[in-house]
């Protein structure tokens, strides 16, 4: 294999009712590195500054890499770094520079970011453009930080419709940015390019210089079910390894082979995987988190890796 792949936890989505409670996530974060399963954890952005420091003493105290997304915030505020009206596009790209600061401050390395909607094929190619042009500015800046920027292809036509979606159109798109910025990754999902109705293997080969990090997600991928959807839903449990999705711990393991039969790319220091769910309030979160780390141990195993 041309890259060994590291297993991170999506902490900040398998937690998820604690994301506004700072000190609720910096105790997930101490249990969760406290199991030495982790070499990366996904957390989201906190604003008091000793929680940050806080966070980066844990981090660096535990040799764990961190990751975190300014797709909340940015959507909370309904801004989009795509938008063709440019007050609107600086309010958002100002905000994303601003919480890559905090990211900086908590000591993550790699900060994601949203593409925002598809506007329609009219003015697709103009909002792409003015994607590209926010992404290099928030690339630029953030490399005082040394932080890598990723941002997520999503699915353009079947469910969250976002303005970067069909893999093989991305490699076109993102290439020039790549090159001006070579700190600009790509953040893979299973689910995305499944509810696409794009093959993994030939969506894994458009972008395989550029996977930065991805994430393995289940989906129930025909339109005429009742969960149809990007709904981060729960993976696959012992012994039975069942789902009503398309993640089989099979297909996990192919596509961690398939990634890392390539080579890391250039700039990115480690590449990492995590097993995405979302907790709900009322969920037995732990038990969430302890199914997903057996799931993505289980795909480790089958690839043999």
């Amino acid at each position: 294999m041309a890259q060994k792949l590291l297993p991170s936890g999506h902490l900040l989505e398998m937690f998820m009712p604690y994301r506004s409670h700072e000190a609720k996530m910096i105790e997930v974060l101490r249990k969760a590195v406290s199991f030495g399963y982790y070499r990366n954890v996904e957390l989201g952005i906190f604003f008091d500054p000793a929680n940050r420091k806080t966070v980066r003493n844990i981090l660096s105290g535990n040799g764990v890499n961190g990751t975190t997304f300014a797709t909340p915030y940015v959507k909370d505020q309904k801004l989009s770094l795509c938008s063709l009206e440019e007050g609107e596009r600086r309010k958002a790209v100002e905000l994303v520079k601003k919480l890559a600061g905090y990211a900086a401050e908590t000591g993550y390395s790699n900060f994601g970011v949203p593409s925002g909607d598809d506007p329609g094929p009219v003015f697709r190619g103009l909002a792409k453009n003015a994607l590209a042009e926010s992404m290099m500015e928030i690339a630029d800046y953030i490399k005082q930080f040394g932080m890598n920027l990723t941002i997520e292809p999503l699915d353009r036509y079947a469910f969250k419709k976002q303005l970067i979606g069909p893999m093989e159109e991305n490699a076109v798109w993102f290439s020039s940015i790549h090159e001006a910025c070579p700190n600009t990754f790509i953040h893979w999902d299973s689910a995305h390019e499944a509810l696409g109705g794009i093959d993994l293997d030939k969506s894994i080969e458009a972008v395989a210089p550029y996977i930065g990090q991805f994430h393995l997600c289940d989906a129930i991928v025909d339109p005429n079910e009742p969960c149809f959807g990007d709904l981060h839903m729960d993976v696959a449990r012992a012994p039975e390894w069942k789902t009503e999705g398309f993640l089989t711990p099979e297909v996990g393991a192919h596509i961690l082979k398939k990634i890392a039969s390539y080579d890391k790319p250039e700039g990115m220091k480690q590449v990492y995987v995590a097993v995405e769910v979302l907790g709900h309030p009322g969920d037995d979160l732990w038990l969430k988190e302890n199914n997903a780390r057996a799931f993505l141990q289980r795909c480790f195993e089958l690839a043999g890796m």
